[in-house]
């Protein structure tokens, strides 16, 4: 199994020598509804950061993962003060510092995350490990969630498991196709997912996408929540 985990995090504006190095990708019209609403920058050392139309600043980084600890430790944003973890194990954590990023909510430790993890066969990975890649949970977190919700699927015959968390801020891909995740996933959907996800977090359930994807998307994400309706037929659930 090879793991990867995106994470993003609103951050307050960037130095002026951080934004004298950006470079201004080019977001596909189809993918965001409102043009104007993201302009997305890519820095050479591979982070991205981007801009809403409030002029607020996130960040998105990558980071290989192979443990459940190490998920759980790679979206942090402050060091945890309840034990002693080693500075590489939090690197997001370090690439905040680096940069002298700022996190612009001092109230939540986490940054959003996507998990993303390439496997043999989706079945054989139990229920409950996948959702615990769904909360980017470690090995030490209890289970809370009753049911894991998710939309399925195929690309030549290899399936693909998209599952949301349980009000964890975060969601997993679980993906047999390497052509999907190296071709779609890992370099486009991975952190797009997100911004979709940040949206829909703070823009009361909505998507800023007539895509049928990132809407099916919102509607799963919906169901693992209790403020926003959501279609149960477009879901499906699996008991723990």
């Amino acid at each position: 199994m090879r793991i990867t985990i995106f994470v993003m995090a609103a951050i307050e504006q960037p130095d002026v020598e951080t934004l004298s190095e950006l470079h201004e990708e080019e977001l596909p019209s189809y993918e965001i509804s409102k043009k104007g609403l993201y302009t997305v920058y890519s820095l050479e050392s591979g982070e991205r950061l981007i801009k809403d139309e409030k002029d607020t600043w996130y960040v998105c980084a990558s980071f290989e993962r192979k443990t459940l600890h190490e998920i759980k430790y790679g979206r942090q944003l402050f060091a945890p003060p309840y034990t002693d973890i080693p500075m590489e194990q939090l690197p997001f954590v370090e690439l905040l510092k680096r940069n002298h990023w700022t996190p612009l909510h001092a109230h939540y430790d986490k940054a959003l995350c996507h998990v993303i993890a390439e496997v043999e066969d989706i079945d054989s990975v139990s229920l409950e490990f996948q959702s615990r890649l769904a909360h980017a949970d470690g090995d030490d977190d209890p289970q809370v969630a009753h049911a894991l919700h998710y939309i399925e699927s195929k690309l030549n015959g290899k399936h693909t498991r998209f599952i949301s968390g349980w009000e964890s801020h975060s969601f997993a891909t679980i993906t047999e196709s390497d052509e999907f995740a190296q071709n779609i996933l890992l370099p486009t959907s991975s952190w797009l997912y997100l911004l979709y996800f940040e949206h829909f977090l703070h823009h009361d359930g909505s998507i800023p996408s007539d895509q049928m994807m990132p809407r099916l998307l919102g509607n799963l994400w919906a169901s693992t929540g209790n403020e926003f309706p959501y279609n149960n037929e477009l879901v499906q659930m699996k008991e723990l």
